[in-house]
């Protein structure tokens, strides 16, 4: 647990005002007996998003062409990763801090009866869950927190999908709407909902439809689908994002944003552009051609809010987004830049939004998985994704959300589906990881793959890392390799 102390004595996020005491512990606290599991709900949460922020966000946005990685840090642009990094997001912020530390905390609460405190911790871990098995594909599960098993069996991606439905059910069961105060539900270390058990139940139901509507091509879940959008279940479904589970930065270095801590380190090589007054750092990620054709085609708003130009530019200035891949570049004056929205000291880690919750219901009434009004969770969808820029500069006027939404009826388009995927694929930028699992199970927008890539397909999983092929007995003899379809990959 050194390394909890380490991340503290650091600064790296010591979080200020209410939140100024979260991290407020000078002892390890898997040394007790008496675990505090709101120390442990919130270092969970730390490692889960600097791994986000650091390297799952930025990976995936590059995989499928969100944005174009320059540079530094440009391997995912022709589907590249750090074996190093790899085998420690494994080894020790996967299975450790995120997995089986809290365990020591639920065990605690289950003792004590306080079990909201376990349903966070669960729902949590359920959250993490479904990172781990997009990106690997398969990994030990079931067994993973039985002391009796060294060598845990590794489960398939199918069986490792239902077990985290199991986690989610289990954790919704145990939630009391009635009992929100300390100890019975973490509160002051909740850094997420501080405590508020609504929320958490909300996030809960719409991670399990995130989880079935993930299956939904290559099982049946149709009736599980139907059930939980017809059952009047508390959903994130603000369109404000008043209910958006988000874990938020501050405009300190102590406590910012990893991604912008990332290129706030290199800013003397250049992470900014030439017009910035205020270190703003995006010169390393250009507006991806692919993105920039999608918003141009759909005559989109959001593509100003989106990229920015090299140098300030006329209102009318068109980007010329950059291929993905080994190809050659635009001119620099020609490009456009990831805007300074997504990379800024206090950009918050986006969890689960509103518009994903309304664009995934809209995609299951337009399939017939349920029944509703597509056309309206589309609407709503969409408006929850470009209200998100408000009170900034890169705010889309109503009357541009409103003309957007009327230009886009689903009965006039020839393919509905795709489009409210396409529209997701969208609304998922700047939170990469959820974006690439969301195209590998609608292959909506096509993409072309990364010129130069050592594949002739869109990366599909990272390979297990080598420490676990060498230490576990159980686990395959080689690793499947960054072309093989993950087992909810659509294939057409």
């Amino acid at each position: 647990m050194k390394k909890y102390i380490t991340l503290l004595l650091t600064g790296l996020i010591i979080l200020t005002s209410c939140e100024e005491d979260f991290l407020d512990v000078n002892t390890n606290p898997n040394a007790s007996s008496e675990v505090p599991p709101g120390t442990l709900l919130m270092n969970a949460s730390i490692a889960l998003s600097q791994n986000r922020l650091n390297t799952l966000n930025p990976d995936g946005a590059a995989f499928i062409q969100h944005h174009k990685p320059v540079v530094v840090l440009t391997a995912p642009d022709t589907y590249g990763f750090s074996e190093i990094g790899n085998n420690n997001f494994w080894e020790f912020s996967f299975y450790q801090d995120i997995i089986k530390d809290p365990n020591l905390a639920i065990n605690i609460a289950l003792e004590e009866g306080n079990n909201n405190v376990v349903a966070q911790l669960k729902l949590l871990q359920a959250f993490a869950w479904i990172h781990g098995i997009d990106r690997w594909g398969e990994m030990p599960f079931y067994q993973v927190n039985n002391p009796d098993f060294v060598n845990p069996e590794f489960d398939e991606g199918a069986d490792v999908y239902q077990g985290i439905l199991d986690l989610l059910d289990e954790a919704l069961g145990l939630i009391d709407l009635n009992n929100q105060d300390e100890p019975f539900t973490i509160v002051t270390f909740d850094h997420i909902y501080g405590g508020n058990m609504n929320n958490w139940e909300a996030f809960g139901n719409s991670l399990k439809l995130r989880a079935l509507m993930r299956l939904s091509y290559v099982e049946n879940r149709d009736a599980e689908i139907s059930a939980l959008l017809s059952s009047g279940a508390n959903f994130i479904d603000e369109v404000d994002g008043s209910e958006d589970a988000i874990f938020r930065y501050y405009n300190q270095r102590s406590n910012q944003n990893f991604d912008y801590a990332t290129f706030d380190n290199f800013s003397n090589l250049g992470s900014y552009l030439p017009s910035a007054t205020d270190r703003q750092h995006q010169a390393w990620r250009l507006a991806s051609n692919r993105m920039v054709t999608l918003l141009e085609d759909d005559n989109d708003p959001r593509l100003t809010s989106f990229f920015v130009p090299y140098y300030t530019q006329p209102d009318d200035y068109e980007f010329t987004g950059a291929v993905n891949g080994a190809a050659p570049l635009p001119d620099p004056a020609e490009r456009g830049f990831v805007s300074d929205f997504y990379i800024r000291q206090d950009a918050p880690d986006v969890w689960f939004a509103a518009s994903e919750y309304w664009l995934l219901a809209a995609e299951a009434y337009q399939r017939g998985l349920a029944t509703g009004d597509a056309q309206t969770a589309f609407a709503n969808g969409t408006t929850a994704h470009m209200g998100i820029f408000d009170g900034t500069e890169y705010e889309i006027a109503d009357a541009d959300v409103t003309a957007y939404i009327a230009a886009n009826s689903l009965n006039g388009k020839t393919d509905p589906v795709s489009f409210i995927q396409q529209e997701l694929y969208k609304a998922l930028y700047g939170n990469g990881v959820e974006a690439w699992s969301h195209w590998r199970r609608t292959k909506r927008p096509a993409l072309t793959p990364a010129v130069g890539g050592p594949i002739n397909t869109v990366i599909s999983r990272i390979p297990l890392p080598q420490s676990t092929l060498g230490s576990n007995s159980n686990a395959p003899d080689v690793s499947p390799l960054r072309d093989v379809p993950v087992f909810f990959e659509r294939l057409n």
